[in-house]
């Protein structure tokens, strides 16, 4: 092999030398890329001694960004739906029940003020108010959302839930099979692997809900409800 030739070679297996190590450096941070991890936030479960219930309170006001704000601010209609499903512990395998939370939101000319519809395991309700705070205090958090009874979660276990809130969703069918499902007459509106619905509902409304104008994942983090009896609970 000529000067010339050993040259030429060596220059080739620098430059593929080269493209390795630069695949090999970039391949972790396309592995993190693809593997986000979900994002996580504090919510509170109460046990409702009396009732057997358990409520969910927890906020997603970072689903209204600014674009959003303003359209709510300029009175176009918008529907903001939260839908989860409660997990025991760090068991991801199977969910132990599940609830949702749906509102409509629509600006009224002649009252001056956002008509709030608001659906949600036990009945739907209508309440109006005037600010576009007002309508994040009632469709961008919830409180003592019911999301379980003991007959579907154990009392004294740690539980966590995997939520999905969109805004706006695109497909007014969907919407209104959410809304005959919290309004199903079960006695609570939430559903555990033992409902014949129950697939139905984990499937249809927490994974393909469908597109929407915006969407947010997240989950809770673990925590050991707190029990709320009748002489102690908050009117």
């Amino acid at each position: 092999m000529t000067n010339g030739a050993r040259l030429h070679w060596l220059r080739r297996v620098l430059a593929l030398a080269t493209f390795v190590l630069l695949a090999l450096v970039a391949l972790p941070g396309v592995a993190r890329a693809q593997a986000k991890p979900v994002q996580t936030r504090d919510a509170l479960f109460e046990w409702d001694a009396e009732a057997k219930l358990l409520y969910l309170s927890i906020g997603f006001r970072d689903v209204i960004d600014p674009e959003l704000q303003a359209k709510l601010s300029r009175g176009l209609p918008t529907t903001i739906v939260f839908t989860a499903a409660i997990y025991r512990g760090s068991n991801t395998a199977q969910p132990l029940s599940t609830t949702a939370h749906t509102c409509r939101v629509t600006w009224h000319v002649w009252e001056e003020a956002y008509r709030v519809e608001i659906t949600r395991p036990g009945g739907s309700q209508v309440r109006w108010t005037t600010t576009v705070e007002g309508v994040l205090r009632r469709c961008a958090e919830v409180r003592r959302l019911i999301a379980g009874t003991a007959q579907q979660i154990p009392v004294n276990t740690t539980v966590y839930c995997s939520a999905k809130v969109q805004v706006n969703p695109l497909s007014p069918e969907v919407l209104q099979k959410l809304k005959l499902w919290v309004l199903r007459p079960s006695g609570t509106g939430t559903a555990a692997p033992s409902d014949a619905l129950f697939s139905t509902f984990t499937g249809l409304f927490l994974q393909r809900v469908g597109e929407a104008e915006r969407e947010l994942k997240f989950n809770s983090r673990p925590l050991l409800p707190t029990v709320v009896r009748p002489s102690t609970e908050q009117k």
